[in-house]
């Protein structure tokens, strides 16, 4: 895609739960390491637990993705938490992941949310720059545990 690139045909929307699957391709390449097999059971287990999503489409062509979920915290209220913003390598710098986050806020703010936020890997300094230049703050560290595996039921 050149500089001058005509988005003109860019539709962002929220995808429906069918649709949900088509998002796996994306989102194995931005979580890499992990098996395709494991996202997909992960994201079965998410979708009761009232995870969106949406996507940006070039024509037809899924070029990007984001979820979301909505929440209340005792120090923030209600908010959206945005998790796994993604747009295809080739097709960055080119307005799409910021017309997919003012999409999200336009919808945060529909949905009566005080903030959105996201964590974003310490490594995705690019992704850092593009936050920051939103308007977003960082407010502190996001600390993970991880615990030895539960056993299995008999």
């Amino acid at each position: 895609m050149s500089a001058s690139a005509d988005l003109s045909s860019l539709v962002i929307r929220e995808l429906t739960v069918d649709e949900f699957p088509q998002i796996l391709p994306l989102i194995a390449q931005h979580n890499s390491k992990l098996d395709p097999a494991e996202l997909q059971r992960r994201l079965q287990s998410m979708i009761p637990r009232d995870y969106h999503c949406i996507a940006a489409f070039l024509e037809d062509r899924m070029v990007g993705v984001a979820g979301y979920w909505i929440s209340t915290r005792f120090y923030s209220g209600e908010y959206m938490d945005v998790d796994n913003v993604f747009v295809l390598p080739e097709l960055r710098s080119h307005g799409i992941g910021w017309r997919m986050m003012d999409w999200l806020h336009e919808k945060a703010q529909e949905l009566r949310c005080k903030v959105v936020m996201l964590d974003s890997y310490t490594s995705y300094v690019d992704a850092h720059r593009f936050y920051l230049r939103m308007g977003y703050e960082i407010l502190g560290y996001h600390f993970i545990k991880r615990l030895p595996e539960s056993p299995q039921p008999a």
